[in-house]
């Protein structure tokens, strides 16, 4: 996939690559590219998003802007 996105929060710029993106059953799993971090962010049906690794954690407004983003451009 390799696209760029850009997510804007609290007044900064947070730039992540999509790495690979993929549905198991029905949990919708994303593998991002952050600041030099891979990070995989989780979604079930109907839920929130939520970060996968609990080593360097996200605050859970970045989780959701760049999910909220994946969601809209891939129609999750």
């Amino acid at each position: 996939m390799g696209q760029i996105f850009t997510v804007n929060l609290a007044g900064s710029s947070f730039h992540f690559q999509l790495i690979k993106l993929q549905q198991i059953d029905r949990v919708v799993e994303s593998q991002i590219l952050l600041q030099g971090t891979t990070v995989t962010l989780c979604k079930e049906t109907r839920g929130d998003w939520k970060q996968k690794e609990s080593s360097n954690p996200l605050i859970k407004e970045l989780v959701q802007a760049i999910g909220n983003s994946i969601s809209l451009r891939y129609r999750i």
